[in-house]
């Protein structure tokens, strides 16, 4: 990744938190403005290290096993929704093609090798950006519970990225949200201070 800082927010319901991002080489840092709280994750072949500590100042911990399932911040993304790392989990097995905001894709589904909200992650990459616009995190009938779709990019410092993202739990063998959660980027300058 690109050495960037990201400021925007995540709005849950009412509330709206802003939010400070950082991101270089395969490090992604969040800095939640309204608490005391960082996460940072680092991306590896095999699986993310996700760790949050109280302060910038002090030590990272890290969070393993079903900690990584628990919300962040009273919204609807969990510790492991932040590494994306279904997109690392092995053998994901094409399901065929479809169309998502008027754009065709491929569509894979993936099993975790992990403990994870979800028994399957399926997932649509746009065939003209060949990037990820949806995913879907299912229960273990195979129903979407937690739908992440990426509404918009931004074009900056040389490189694209979310503009928005929308993460919704969704009622169980429905497609209605029961809650929501808006991840915005408002501004994207050079050099995350990492």
């Amino acid at each position: 990744m690109k050495d960037l800082k990201l400021k925007g927010q995540v709005q849950f319901g009412d509330r709206k938190i802003p939010i400070l991002v950082r991101t270089k080489d395969r490090i992604l840092q969040f800095e939640f403005q309204d608490r005391p709280l960082q996460i940072r994750v680092r991306f590896a072949p095999e699986g993310s290290l996700i760790q949050r500590r109280a302060k910038s100042d002090g030590e990272w911990q890290v969070v393993t096993g079903v900690e990584k399932t628990q919300a962040v911040a009273g919204t609807d993304l969990a510790y492991e929704d932040l590494g994306i790392d279904f997109l690392r989990w092995p053998d994901p097995q094409p399901k065929g093609e479809d169309s998502v905001m008027m754009l065709d894709c491929w569509v894979y589904e993936v099993t975790p090798p992990v403990a994870s909200n979800y028994a399957k992650v399926r997932y649509w990459i746009s065939k003209g950006y060949k990037t990820m616009i949806r995913a879907d995190g299912l229960n273990s009938k195979g129903q979407p519970i937690k739908r992440f779709t990426f509404n918009s990019v931004i074009e900056a410092e040389d490189t694209v990225v979310v503009g928005e993202m929308k993460v919704a739990k969704l009622t169980p063998g429905t497609d209605l949200s029961v809650t929501r959660t808006y991840v915005q980027v408002d501004t994207v300058e050079k050099g995350s201070g990492l």
